[in-house]
């Protein structure tokens, strides 16, 4: 059984895992107009064969490659033009390619949160996020890596930096701190730096840093991401023993994110992202894509042609005429 059970967990972070498939999400720049929503939905494609023990890469044969397939919804609406709330919801499907073990699926954790611009200049604007997930559903969280979560509930909170530059170029900074709840799980000791007579392992807290540049306008949308996570502790999965959710998954991974708002087809955004695992820690080797659409639909009961609808690209206009007139001249083409 333990040469059965020798590999790794690739760690499901709701607040990680899907925020840079849509431009208008938890750690960007971008926000909706008042009275505007933005609803998506996303596929996703997780796979590795190649993981890190520790600090030691290597393989497992009697998992193959291990496949985490995601269909994401995603909903953004804006209070105001400087107040944003966002929601997302998984359905997560984990499948070996090898082996006996079976694979798990279904409905992940809620994740809510706000998004509000703090200060606004010309060119920049600094933002603050807070927000939570929960589990929506008793899934099984300690049968990792084929689980489709950890059963942890969370709170987190984030800083983001937005800056415009000529040419509709941006760069987006951001760092999150998130707080874990512990997990109980169906079994009475587990072993993580020593043994725990309980079935509740504490998790470890988790920071993530994250930056991208690149070209944003209300039409076109094309730049390359950085993403790190830390966590908290030091357990790695030791050495031919079952990996735990308390333990240690640390991940660096750079990607793209490109996007084409459709006239013809009332302005639908279809975006296309991807990414590498480059380095980790008690993490797989991923190789990353998605594929998404979203659309905007105006909830304002008054209307007015002269007040932008959609999302606000260019902070610093108060009005936001930038990002409207954009928006105006591109739906006249």
């Amino acid at each position: 059984m333990k040469k059965i059970f020798r590999f790794t967990a690739l760690m499901f972070c709701v607040v990680g895992s899907s925020q840079n498939i849509f431009s208008q999400m938890m750690n960007d720049g971008i926000f909706m107009a008042k009275g505007n929503l933005c609803g998506g939905l996303i596929y996703m494609n997780d796979s590795w064969k190649n993981y890190w023990e520790g600090t030691l890469l290597r393989e497992n044969k009697n998992l193959g490659t291990v496949t985490t397939q995601s269909i994401i919804l995603n909903a953004n609406y804006g209070i105001t033009n400087r107040l944003n709330v966002l929601a997302t919801l998984p359905y997560i499907t984990v499948k070996p390619s090898a082996g006996v073990l079976h694979g798990m699926s279904g409905i992940q954790d809620l994740t809510l949160a706000v998004k509000y611009i703090a200060i606004q200049t010309k060119h920049l604007s600094v933002i603050g996020s807070v927000g939570g997930s929960i589990p929506t559903n008793n899934y099984v969280a300690d049968f990792l890596p084929l689980a489709i979560g950890v059963q942890s509930k969370t709170i987190f909170a984030r800083g983001i930096l937005y800056y415009t530059l000529p040419a509709n170029l941006s760069l987006t900074v951001n760092g999150t701190y998130t707080a874990r709840s512990n997990v109980r799980v169906d079994r009475e000791m587990y072993y993580s730096d020593r043994g725990y007579f309980t079935n509740e392992m504490v998790m470890p807290n988790v920071v993530n840093f994250g930056a991208k540049f690149g070209h944003y306008s209300y039409r076109w949308q094309l730049e390359g991401n950085f993403d790190q996570q830390i966590t908290g502790g030091n357990i790695d999965i030791r050495r031919n023993d079952m990996p735990g959710i308390c333990n240690k998954f640390d991940y660096t991974k750079v990607g793209f994110i490109a996007a084409y708002r459709v006239p013809q087809l009332k302005d639908i955004q279809i975006m296309v992202t991807g990414s590498k695992v480059l380095t980790g820690r008690n993490v797989g080797e991923s190789m990353i894509f998605s594929l998404g659409l979203s659309k905007y639909f105006d909830f304002r009961k008054n209307r007015s042609s002269e007040i932008p609808s959609g999302p606000i690209c260019r902070p610093g206009d108060v009005n936001h005429n930038a990002g409207s007139m954009d928006m105006k001249k591109e739906e006249h083409k």
